[in-house]
């Protein structure tokens, strides 16, 4: 679910970048860009219950 909500974000920023102001697409790039390292950071940290 998380990962449909970026790509939702990023499209935002992609129509902001393209209609809206400068500024306000560098400052949603940002928070997109914070969002995604917190999610790999999430899911990179999950142990594996591997079981050979």
């Amino acid at each position: 679910m998380e990962f449909t909500a970026l790509f939702i974000a990023i499209t935002i920023v992609m129509l902001v970048a393209w209609r809206g102001s400068r500024s306000l697409a560098l400052a949603l790039t940002a928070a997109v860009l914070v969002a995604c390292v917190a999610t790999y950071l999430h899911h990179a940290t999950d142990t594996l219950k591997l079981s050979f």
